[in-house]
């Protein structure tokens, strides 16, 4: 099961038969030719939309009849929304997420178990790069990281959230991780080859292809997460450490924090080393950077392959892909939400 990435401008997207059939127009500036590309829906697991991208109602209504979700983004790459299909029939797993979000001791557990996650996949990401190069600024980053992940495991679990708290007690676990997210974006720039700068991570609009790369690889990562927890029940749009607000998939991004440096961070800085992007696959506008259509390609293929890619798992110990991963530590989240295990437990890499 793969995600079906459309971005060939002004296709048509219809049903045919048990198939998805794709029309791309001609393109006489890429000296194109009209193609037609039929898909079969067994192999599509979701669907991403970037761009001007046409898709007829049978053929939506074929991928909600699956239970296959379809996020949209925006020509540049920014996330627009998501048609998902109907929730699942597990009410009960609902109520008990909604339960721990007005708790304010569940939700603060819960959040720091997420920031815990990251932080901890943020050190080792660092701490694989300084076995062979012994620098002193990531030494002094994964010290900075241990420092923040024991501020972090030594708050205390409030009683009470004052209702004027614009942070609804989430504030000290957000400074943590930041404390944390800074040590690691601080020193960044040298687990990059040249020609490559690094001047700090910068988001909307990402000022540089390296940036380009990290936001644009976020909302892929935020998708599949998001898929995920709709097919296990949850309502991804109500969170425990991202405050929900209309239009947000709080839960996703919640989840997807242990996975950024395990999955997006890793394909970027592959990308980016290995010289399988250049200078020449990004597009730059006042302002900001944004990648280029072959280089859209080439860093998709390359983030699928991540997904796709088997590790052992952590806590069950079998071979599984990163994608499966994804699901799994959703199934896990319900479990302690519902009861099941004493706690949520976090993904975590060597």
């Amino acid at each position: 099961m793969q995600t079906l990435y459309l971005s060939e401008q002004y296709s048509i997207v219809k049903r045919e038969g048990e198939a998805l059939r794709v029309e791309i127009p001609e393109d006489q500036q890429l000296g194109r030719q009209r193609q037609v590309v039929r898909v079969p829906l067994n192999v599509i697991e979701r669907v991403v939309v970037q761009g001007e991208i046409t898709l007829t109602a049978s053929a939506l209504a074929c991928l909600l009849e699956r239970r296959i979700c379809t996020h949209f983004l925006s020509y540049s790459g920014r996330s627009q929304g998501a048609l998902t299909p109907d929730p699942t029939r597990n009410a009960s797993l609902r109520l008990a997420q909604y339960a721990a979000h007005t708790s304010i001791q569940h939700r603060f557990s819960l959040a720091r178990t997420f920031v815990d996650g990251k932080l901890r996949n943020l050190r080792t990401q660092i701490l694989r790069f300084n076995r062979s190069q012994r620098e002193p600024t990531l030494t002094q980053a994964i010290e900075r990281l241990r420092d923040a992940h024991r501020d972090l495991h030594g708050l205390s679990i409030p009683e009470y959230v004052d209702p004027l708290d614009r942070m609804h007690g989430m504030g000290q676990i957000l400074g943590c991780e930041g404390q944390g997210s800074a040590a690691y974006w601080d020193c960044w720039g040298m687990l990059l080859n040249q020609p490559w700068e690094w001047h700090g991570r910068r988001r909307r609009p990402p000022p540089d292809p390296v940036n380009a790369l990290l936001s644009y690889g976020y909302v892929i990562l935020t998708s599949q997460v998001l898929s995920q927890l709709a097919i296990v029940g949850f309502d991804p749009y109500i969170g425990f450490l991202h405050q929900s607000s209309f239009g947000k998939p709080a839960l996703a991004l919640d989840l997807m924090e242990e996975f950024r440096p395990v999955i997006v961070d890793s394909v970027v800085l592959t990308v980016l080393n290995t010289k399988i992007l250049n200078q020449q696959h990004f597009q730059r506008e006042p302002g900001s950077v944004q990648l280029s259509k072959e280089g859209r390609k080439l860093f998709l293929t390359k983030l699928e392959e991540r997904f796709s890619s088997e590790i052992q798992h952590p806590i069950f110990g079998y071979r599984v892909s990163y994608r499966r991963c994804i699901e799994l530590q959703a199934r896990l989240l319900a479990k302690a939400l519902m009861g099941e295990i004493q706690h949520y437990i976090p993904f975590l890499v060597r």
